[in-house]
């Protein structure tokens, strides 16, 4: 188990990473300090109040299971008339996870945390030079888990209250992820979650973060999560780069081009002549409309929010409904025999 040990007096800064963290970061997994959990910004008093404001359609809930193979205990929670309160008390009672999605464009103050952040890694990190970041505050159960996963885009994981262990996969690995499933995430046709057996943990790396620890580890490198104490606070960044544009473009040019005209590419070399036209012509084909528009995701839940009840949510007695977070592209219809159908209402 790998942890980081107090590191003396703190510094003025929210990232007082050593050089060797610095040197390290988007190339292997570090385990690095922070101040974020300072902030007053993650009192529970505070996370209370952005719950409760929050606009609900960047809000998802999700049930969370004990065991990692069986990824069908996962289900979205309706939260619609649930208070900040309600949600507080639901999380600290069931097993449940709260993504507070895109959070620093809703809060300025949490827009101001994530520049300042990123600031200070671009000021340390030589070369580093985000184009574009993101967030999501995360709010989960003691003992809730995220299944196995590779994400798209290179992230940091910002613990702020709670404890708990993540095991880190090493990137680029086929045996742990197929490659075109990974061309699949990188195109958005499919959620980051991917299959997963227990001996793959026979490579991964473990860790324990702890508050004040932030974990980031290379581009695409699967990892799965278990809480193991207290309600968590997490604060998820997500990052673009020229360097991480230029493999999501290699990934989706070979997808694009061996499915749909039966090319033969394969090769995710991020550099050369080759690699380049290959981009070339993928941004040529998404110009020119060539490239296939992913399909939106539909939430639609079968319980909803209970702070009352020890697993947090009850069951629905009506039958499904949208979650908050579909209601603005999505609706249910319901044919006379009673089947319920799915409707996209927003722009394709």
């Amino acid at each position: 188990m790998e942890h980081i040990a107090d590191r003396g007096r703190p510094t003025p800064t929210h990232v007082p990473w050593s050089k060797e963290h610095a040197m390290s970061f988007g190339r292997d997994a570090i385990l690095a300090p922070h101040r974020l959990h300072e902030l007053e910004l993650f009192t529970e008093a505070a996370l209370v109040d952005l719950l409760d404001k929050y606009p609900r359609e960047r809000l998802q809930a999700f049930t969370m299971g004990t065991d990692p193979l069986q990824r069908n205990e996962w289900q979205p929670v309706d939260t619609a008339g649930a208070s900040g309160l309600d949600m507080m008390a639901a999380v600290k009672a069931g097993r449940l996870w709260f993504n507070v999605l895109q959070v620093n464009v809703v809060d300025p103050r949490y827009g101001e945390v994530v520049r300042n952040l990123y600031g200070e890694l671009s000021q340390q990190c030589p070369g580093f030079r985000p184009h574009r970041t993101s967030c999501t505050l995360i709010i989960s159960s003691p003992g809730a888990l995220v299944y196995y996963h590779a994400d798209a885009h290179p992230n940091l994981l910002w613990q702020l209250r709670g404890t708990k262990r993540i095991w880190v996969y090493p990137a680029g690995d086929r045996s742990l992820i197929d490659q075109a499933l990974m061309e699949d995430i990188f195109a958005s046709f499919a959620d980051e979650e991917v299959p997963y057996r227990g001996d793959f943990d026979e490579k991964a790396r473990t860790f324990e973060l702890h508050p004040g620890e932030v974990l980031s580890w290379p581009q695409n490198a699967p990892h799965r999560v278990t809480n193991i104490d207290g309600v968590n606070v997490s604060l998820s960044t997500v990052h673009q780069t020229d360097e991480s544009d230029r493999r999501a473009l290699v990934y989706c040019a070979n997808r694009l081009f061996r499915r749909s005209y039966h090319l033969p590419t394969s090769s995710t070399r991020e550099t050369g002549t080759v690699s380049y036209l290959k981009r070339l012509a993928f941004r040529a084909c998404r110009r020119a409309g060539l490239v296939d528009t992913p399909p939106r995701r539909a939430y639609v839940s079968k319980v909803r929010i209970d702070p009352h009840s020890r697993s947090g949510w009850t069951p629905l007695v009506d039958g499904p409904v949208l979650t908050e977070f579909s209601k603005k592209d999505f609706r249910l219809d319901k044919d006379p025999s009673g089947n319920i159908s799915v409707v996209q209402t927003g722009a394709v």
